[in-house]
Parts: structure tokens; sequence; C-alpha cells
């Protein structure tokens, strides 16, 4: 993370432009009758449409936000406002020992952290318990992969206007079984897709294309080892496989791995959310013309 933040940085974080503009309208001093701040948080206390303020505080290192009020946007519009008040007036930070509430929650994080590098250590000195686990889900994935094909290919032999006819449990049933096979990428495609039947009336083309892609990311992982690498990680990443940062970190020393350094500009944002988790794709282009 910068040692400095500008507000264009901040800005990006932003999950959307009317958050991006209720957290400027915070921005500004009067907002905020307490700031404080150390090398690793800043935290605030925002006035809002009750008797108590918003307590909003940020993690500095990755960032991470927390704020009291109801918003289920992350960052919310208190932690927008904020961050762009510390890249406008730093100054006004007092800085001095996080009271208990922002203590708290960072010694909380603390916690999970070192939690997460003991568990990663375990993993690393048992590689054998690890390639198992690894061979265990493989076996999940590529048997619920195999369903889903069958279910794939029963639907456009009843054909698309059947599709049309059913409930949302039609699509929420095979959607449960990739969330089991731990392919969560495909049971995301398929809850979207049960909304695009009722999406006007060229429902049939978009339909049609979004079960092309599934059915192409099908038979394209059923064949993933005679891929290229490349192919390969991109199959994955879309049927829901995760790499944890100390490995992706790990892979990126490795002499046969390219990696990229730039300055990005970020072209698009999505962030979907899901069995109460948030999933972030980002889209940049760097000033050396690479894209990412």
């Amino acid at each position: 993370m910068p040692l400095t933040w500008t507000s264009e940085q901040v800005i990006a974080l932003s999950p959307d432009a009317k958050s991006t503009k209720n957290g400027k309208s915070l921005a500004t001093l009067n907002k905020w009758p307490l700031l404080g701040k150390t090398e690793q948080a800043i935290w605030g206390e925002c006035k809002g449409s009750g008797k108590k303020p918003y307590r909003t505080q940020i993690d500095l290192s990755e960032p991470a936000f927390r704020c009291s009020c109801p918003s289920r946007k992350f960052p919310c519009k208190h932690a927008l406002g904020l961050f762009l008040l510390l890249t406008s007036n730093a100054q006004d930070f007092q800085e001095g020992e996080p009271p208990d509430w922002v203590q708290e929650w960072l010694s909380k994080r603390s916690q999970t952290s070192q939690k997460k590098a003991e568990k990663a250590t375990k993993a690393k000195a048992d590689p054998e318990a690890q390639a198992k686990r690894i061979a265990n889900r493989e076996k999940k994935v590529q048997a619920g992969i195999a369903e889903l094909d069958l279910w794939l290919q029963d639907l456009m032999r009843q054909g698309l206007a059947n599709a049309q006819a059913q409930t949302y449990n039609f699509w929420e049933q095979p959607a449960a079984r990739m969330v089991d096979a731990q392919a969560p990428g495909l049971a995301r495609r398929l809850r979207e897709m049960s909304s695009i039947c009722h999406q006007g009336k060229d429902w049939p083309q978009t339909l049609l294309m979004e079960l092309g892609k599934l059915h192409l990311l099908i038979q394209g992982y059923q064949r993933i080892e005679s891929l290229p690498p490349p192919v390969q990680a991109e199959l994955r990443s879309q049927i829901g496989w995760t790499i944890k940062q100390e490995d992706l970190l790990g892979h990126a020393k490795d002499a046969a791995v390219e990696t990229v350094s730039d300055t990005w500009h970020v072209l698009g944002r999505r962030v979907i959310e899901e069995d109460n988790l948030l999933t972030q794709r980002l889209w940049l282009e760097g000033k050396k013309g690479r894209t990412a």
C-alpha cells in the first residue's frame, strides 16, 4: 500500500458513483468532531441524523474498512469521506493511542491474520496433506461439472421456451449442487441466468449466449490438462478456485513467471455479493500498454 494516498486512489476504491458523491460531501472537517490516526490506522466519528455519531475506522495496511452505519457497501460513504479527508487534511488528524473501539477491531484483525499465517505455515509444512486436499476438491469439482453437463444437455433438448416457464428453484438446484461441488463460480452464473427469461423480448439470445459460455467452461475444464497454463488459470478462476496471497507472491519469485510493474488505470470494476461474501473483479490497463 502507498505511504501517502491521493484522492484519485481513494475514489478508485468506491463501490459506485453514488457512494463517491456522498463520500465527497462528507469529506469536510465540520462533519467529524473526532479524528485520529496512527501509522497503521485512521478513525473518526461522523455526525449523522441520530444522536450517536457513526464510528468509522480504516486499517491503512490493506486498506480495510469498518463503520457503525447500517450500509452494506464496502467502503461505505463515511469511510470514503474519512479517507478523502485524510488526503486533504492529514494535519487535522490527532496522533495518539486509538480508542477502545478501534483498538479492539485492530486486535481482532491481527489475530485473524496471525491464524491465517499459522494455517498457511502448517499447510506448507505438510505438502502431502495439502496435495490431498487439492485432489479431493478437484474430484468434487469434476463430479459436479459432469452433472451440470447433463443438466445443460437436458435443458437444450427441452428448449428455451421451457426454461422461461420454470421457477427460480429450477436454477437454484444445480447452483446449490455447484456450491457443494466447490465450484462457486458456476453457481453464480446459474443464479444470474434465473432472471434472464424475464428481461425483455431479446431474452432468448441473451440466455443462449450465457448458456454457451457455461458450455464452453464445462468443456474446457473437462480437458484442462491439455490446455496452455494461462488458459488453465483462467478456467480455474471462472470455476471458483482462489489463489492465496502468499501462494501468489511465491509464484512471482519463480524465474519462469512473468511479473509486470506499471502504473495501472482502472478501466472497470464489478463487485458481486453472494452468500455474504463480496467478490471484486477489476479491469486494468498499464501505461506500458499491458492489460490485466
